[in-house]
């Protein structure tokens, strides 16, 4: 990433593609020391999050090389894909239709049932499902849907003990049915378990539940071999904690800009 960021210097390519190239050539080699201090010989897969950034700033990362990306709110998700793949295909006059074809979005946030058919109309993941009504949801449109299947992952709430205040996340005893539910639903694919680190605690014994749980999974099908957890902060500790997709913003993008 870094011979990417020089390259682009030298090309006199814009200074915000500059900043990204930067940017995510120290997220990767945190990455990097970070698997060598866990002795892991797997690399977990980045997934840039961004979210309140701008179609441009993700058609500059795809020509940076990355191919993951994620977002947590449908209504700006929907429109930032669509508009990134019109980019995309305005940069390849050879073959405008297949651009951006290899660009993954990953949903992460929160989702309702009434928004699941658009979801699926330009997610491949969706890490956030939790509720047995959102599996229904999905599978009324995802099987109706052109492309592959959609690969979902079960959010699961790692607070110990769990309180009754629906911030999003299954109960881990919930996992199984959940589990049950996506292998039987036509068009998904249980791809493993989702997690975000409680505010309450250090990111380490929350993760390490989070494997656990993924273990447990894993004995019954081990094809949902995915575990989603790590953000700018504390993706240290994922990696640590046997996570395979890390989940980063603000270390790659900066800082928000405000919400409209």
């Amino acid at each position: 990433m870094r011979s990417a960021a020089r390259q682009l210097a030298e090309t006199g390519e814009d200074p915000r593609s500059q900043e990204l190239a930067e940017n995510l050539a120290s997220v990767h080699e945190r990455i990097d020391q970070a698997v060598e201090a866990a002795g892991r010989s797997d690399r977990p897969a980045l997934i840039v999050v961004t979210k309140f950034f701008p179609a441009a700033d993700v058609a500059r990362l795809y020509r940076l090389g990355v191919r993951d990306v994620g977002e947590n709110r449908d209504q700006e998700a929907a429109a930032k894909a669509a508009e990134v793949h019109e980019l995309l295909a305005a940069g390849n006059s050879a073959e405008p239709a297949a651009a951006g074809q290899d660009l993954h979005w990953h949903f992460i946030g929160q989702l309702q049932s009434n928004k699941a058919r658009s979801v699926v109309g330009y997610a491949d993941h969706l890490h956030s499902v939790d509720r047995a009504s959102l599996v229904k949801a999905l599978a009324k449109t995802a099987e109706a849907r052109p492309r592959a299947v959609v690969t979902c992952l079960i959010q699961v709430d790692l607070r110990d003990p769990l309180p009754a205040d629906a911030r999003g996340g299954a109960a881990p005893e919930d996992i199984s049915t959940l589990a049950d539910a996506l292998e039987e639903a036509p068009g998904l694919r249980l791809g493993g378990l989702m997690a975000v680190a409680p505010l309450e605690e250090p990111p380490a014994p929350a993760f390490a539940r989070l494997a656990e749980l993924s273990a447990t999974l894993r004995m019954r099908r081990p094809e949902a071999d995915m575990i989603s957890a790590g953000m700018s902060g504390d993706l240290e500790a994922a990696v640590a904690h046997g996570a395979t997709h890390l989940r980063v913003g603000r270390d790659v993008l900066g800082e928000r800009p405000l919400q409209r």
